[in-house]
């Protein structure tokens, strides 16, 4: 059995951390910046691309309102930059896949993630879903890497390649928690399960799932009936509100099953009065306490909180262009923007990484 540290204990309510303009922030605020772009824009090869790239980054911190490229322009130069800007985003021959693992490498090594979450949302104005990876820490979760899901195209591979490269640094393989509704999962459950990586995911209440549990008869059911079936089987488990840090109750189950020709554990929540589940997961973390499970569940919420209150801030849906190359720069310095304003806000809240550990939960999956 093999036993990951991972998965924060969310005891006692957390303040978050949330992003707040980096540009208010005095001394340390300048110092993450530049060592942010030093790290983002050393792979590229040429000067001047580096500087559009601090540029435009120090922008999207800086400008009110909609970060358009004129707008960005104007706070880091006057309006002259714009058309240099719009170039070095929609046409510019720099690849943002390098810009983007540096990112996801910078905030790693700062923030410490215990997991990571990959949601989709879909694309103002345009076709397609933006598949979002953010970094799950104690206390505050940051995206790191935007891919676009063009319409007709699978979201698994896209989802599985999001997160299945990342470094895993010396702590070992992050939970993966999947919320991606309508999507095929069992591509994705492939490709994490033959490389032995942990994953969870939100799933339907309709999905058939086989019952192998003792002692019943092996059936196809689908999953919130099985999960209705197995009632007897809740426990009380608490977890934190991320909209308001207060700590609730739900009653979890969790049911071994298989599903996809692979072994995994149903996870369901019921709500107080409830008689059907509120939710329903799969997992290959099948030896986890359900607490430990359902917390890590639960990340999904605060990611849309932070999204719901950076998005407009660094830019996230500002985009003006056409080209995909052009959406993804524009995305990879939006993330970068959210998370150097939020390394900036965790840096003047002194906490020693020693103190996150001794918070740890640990994960188990095998058995």
């Amino acid at each position: 059995m093999r036993r990951v540290p991972q998965a924060v204990r969310p005891g006692r309510p957390v303040r978050p951390v949330r992003p707040e303009p980096l540009v208010s922030a005095g001394a340390k605020s300048s110092r993450v910046l530049d060592e942010l772009s030093e790290s983002l824009f050393a792979p590229l090869p040429r000067s001047d691309q580096r500087i559009k790239g601090a540029q435009y980054l120090s922008g999207l911190i800086a400008a009110e309102g909609r970060k358009s490229v004129r707008n960005i322009a104007s706070h880091v130069g006057g309006p002259e930059l714009a058309q240099s800007l719009h170039h070095f985003i929609a046409s510019s021959t720099w690849d943002w896949e390098p810009v983007s693992s540096a990112l996801q490498r910078y905030a790693d090594n700062e923030l410490r993630f215990a997991a990571w979450v990959v949601q989709s949302r879909p694309i103002p104005r345009g076709t397609g879903q933006a598949i979002g990876v953010w970094g799950v820490a104690k206390d505050v979760t940051v995206p790191v890497k935007w891919n676009l899901l063009r319409s007709g195209q699978q979201a698994a591979e896209c989802v599985a390649s999001a997160t299945l490269g990342f470094d895993q640094c010396a702590v070992g393989p992050r939970p993966v928690v999947l919320d991606i509704p309508g999507a095929d999962l069992r591509p994705a459950f492939d490709r994490y399960m033959d490389a032995g990586a942990p994953l969870l995911s939100a799933v339907p209440a309709n999905l058939s799932v086989l019952d192998q549990a003792q002692g019943r008869a092996r059936r196809s059911l689908p999953a919130a009936r099985l999960l209705q079936l197995s009632r007897m089987l809740r426990r009380p488990v608490e977890w934190t509100d991320p909209a308001t840090g207060d700590v609730r109750r739900s009653l979890v189950a969790g049911v071994r099953v298989e599903w996809a020709d692979r072994p995994l554990l149903l996870l369901g929540q019921w709500d107080s009065g409830q008689e059907q589940p509120v939710r329903c997961w799969l997992t290959n973390l099948r030896a986890t306490p359900l607490g430990v499970l359902l917390r890590l569940a639960k990340s999904t919420q605060r990611v849309e909180r932070d999204f719901a209150s950076s998005a407009s801030h660094v830019g996230t849906l500002d985009y003006e262009g056409r080209t995909s190359d052009g959406w993804h720069r524009h995305m990879t310095l939006a993330a970068a923007a959210h998370v150097a304003q939020v390394v900036a806000a965790a840096r003047s809240r002194v906490r020693p990484w020693s103190q996150c550990m001794d918070s740890m939960e640990r994960i188990e999956y095998g058995a």
